[in-house]
């Protein structure tokens, strides 16, 4: 830094430090980073198959864990990963709503309780 210069001033891009005469050996640059814990297979189960599993070997998503490093700010950069759902034949499901509660959303409440109801009937078409 020079005489005077925000601290701030030490947060830049990799191409700005370096013009700035700041040594690379010294320049911090962490980056995003993806890491699978847990990658199991989903499970392939059909209605009336003779195989009987317990429900904790069932497995409908994939991969089941997954640590995500992000980086913030101006320098952020996506991470991305791929999500595979199958629904195991003749196993409940969970379903779970996240919905804003304020009193502008009452009308739609509503509507969404009928949903859940509407969502089962149809799946168990």
């Amino acid at each position: 830094l020079q005489e005077g210069e925000p601290t701030s001033a030490r947060c830049d891009d990799l191409a700005a430090l370096k013009s700035k005469g700041c040594p690379v050996e010294e320049i911090e640059n962490p980056r995003g980073s993806k890491q699978v814990l847990e990658d199991r297979e989903v499970t392939n189960r059909k209605i009336g198959a003779a195989e009987k599993l317990d429900p904790q070997d069932i497995t409908q998503i994939q991969p089941q864990k997954l640590v995500l490093k992000l980086r913030v700010g101006k320098a952020s950069e996506p991470q991305t990963f791929s999500l595979k759902f199958k629904r195991a034949e003749d196993y409940p499901i969970d379903l779970y709503y996240l919905m804003d509660l304020s009193y502008s959303m009452k009308d739609d409440l509503e509507n969404v309780k009928s949903l859940g109801t509407a969502l089962m009937l149809e799946m168990e078409k």
